[in-house]
């Protein structure tokens, strides 16, 4: 579910606030725009960001801690996909978003911030079916071990 809720949330900050920030941020002086840009930008931390984080440590939970149901290459898959994602989101868009708190904001900056988060969404739609796969398989195992159970009394 925190794959699919994460999913949502990029997807909603892209229309909600990159957009804006691309549409509005030609019109505003630079202070005014580091302004709104911090003003918008710390509403995204408990929305994305906390959500994200949640989502990591339950992967490498998972990892330490796998259910015999969960297969290891998927776990596997959707844990490259998830650092990739951080990995991107720290050395990629975080700089830039730092840039526009600055008030360092250009058309060129943003269209390079629109299009480096576009691949962070296709990481949590390539993590998806692994997620889907492995709440399943678990799924699955407890209803058949629950049905096992009601079968003794």
């Amino acid at each position: 579910m925190l794959t699919f809720y994460c999913l949502g949330a990029a997807v909603m900050n892209e229309f909600m606030e990159h957009q804006s920030w691309a549409d509005l941020g030609p019109y505003l002086i630079a202070s005014d725009f580091a302004a709104w840009h911090l003003a918008t930008a710390q509403h995204i931390v408990p929305f994305l960001t906390v959500s994200a984080v949640l989502l990591s440590g339950v992967l490498v939970l998972l990892c330490w801690q796998r259910p015999a149901a969960v297969p290891r290459p998927a776990l596997l898959l959707a844990l490259a996909c998830h650092a990739v994602f951080w990995a991107s989101t720290i050395f990629v868009q975080w700089p830039l978003e730092s840039a526009l708190s600055e008030g360092q904001f250009s058309p060129d900056m943003m269209t390079r911030l629109l299009r480096t988060d576009w691949p962070r969404k296709v990481l949590l739609v390539v993590e998806a079916p692994p997620a889907v796969f492995m709440a399943h398989r678990v799924l699955g195992a407890a209803s058949a071990e629950a049905s096992r159970e009601l079968a003794w009394r």
